[in-house]
């Protein structure tokens, strides 16, 4: 390998060795141990560079294999799907049938299922219709209730007068929700209240006139809504709540059309005392 540090090194050693430069004796060793040292850090890295190219013959070798394999798994791929092209076009035309048969079944099933939704969907209603009717609570659809207040009380009126108490109830509670201030909260309180009355569900008006008390002790509806509470509690057997009842009304509202009421209803006690328990 001439002109390499390698042998330029070795030429450095033999002219050391000779004599041939101007150097003391003490240099002459020391640069001779220098160039030992040279020497050794060469060998070393042509050591290092052999295992190099060692190292990327055989990566070298591997890839040119890997390579080989590659282009046989190739080969025969192709070869397989030339063969199988004919049948596999068969069986797509054959697939294409199949998918077309169940389209025409999903399609019948679609309709069979629209058929049974439409009857469900009317049994819904009629159920619905017959336990609004047996004055059963069921959630009203809040989309179908007018966003005005208004409309909202004539709605809530109009299922009373039609015999839907439980719709009422549902609609009164709905108005109470969304206009909880409005001037006809008092209003949808004495019609919830009036839904159960007209079922002689004494003791559930008792609590929803209770209620009304509470919140609207200023209303214009109180008049008749102690006249109610003392035709509830005389209903349920308790004369002494009625008869207290009765006697406020005399006092506090002698002028109402209630007070004529409740006066009538105190002579119809004193008449049938039988049903009082109290």
């Amino acid at each position: 390998m001439p002109g390499s540090p390698r042998a330029l090194l070795l030429l450095a050693i033999a002219v050391a060795a000779s004599g041939c430069l101007w150097v003391t004796k003490d240099e002459g060793e020391a640069l001779k141990g220098e160039v030992r040292h040279l020497a050794d850090r060469v060998d070393m890295l042509d050591s290092q560079l052999e295992e190099e190219q060692q190292r990327l013959t055989e990566m070298i070798d591997r890839a040119r294999e890997d390579v080989v394999q590659l282009e046989d798994t190739l080969t025969r791929a192709t070869r397989v799907l030339a063969r199988n092209s004919a049948d596999f076009g068969a069986e797509m035309e054959s697939a294409k049938d199949r998918l077309r048969e169940v389209d025409g079944a999903l399609a019948e099933i679609r309709h069979s299922l629209e058929e049974i939704g439409g009857k469900l969907d009317e049994s819904e209603k009629r159920v619905d219709e017959f336990a609004l009717a047996a004055g059963l609570d069921l959630p009203v659809d809040e989309s179908g209730v007018p966003s005005k207040p208004g409309e909202h009380l004539e709605m809530i009126e109009d299922s009373l007068a039609a015999g839907r108490y439980g719709e009422v109830r549902s609609l009164a509670k709905l108005f109470l929700e969304r206009h909880p201030d409005h001037a006809g909260a008092d209003d949808a309180q004495m019609l919830l209240a009036r839904s159960y009355l007209e079922q002689n569900r004494w003791a559930k008006a008792l609590g929803e006139l209770r209620r009304f008390t509470d919140k609207y002790p200023k209303s214009d509806l109180t008049p008749e809504v102690l006249y109610e509470m003392a035709r509830a509690f005389f209903s349920l057997g308790d004369c002494t709540d009625a008869r207290i009842l009765i006697e406020a009304i005399g006092k506090r509202h002698a002028k109402s059309p209630f007070a004529v009421k409740a006066k009538e209803l105190g002579e119809l006690m004193k008449a049938q005392k039988g049903r009082c328990t109290s």
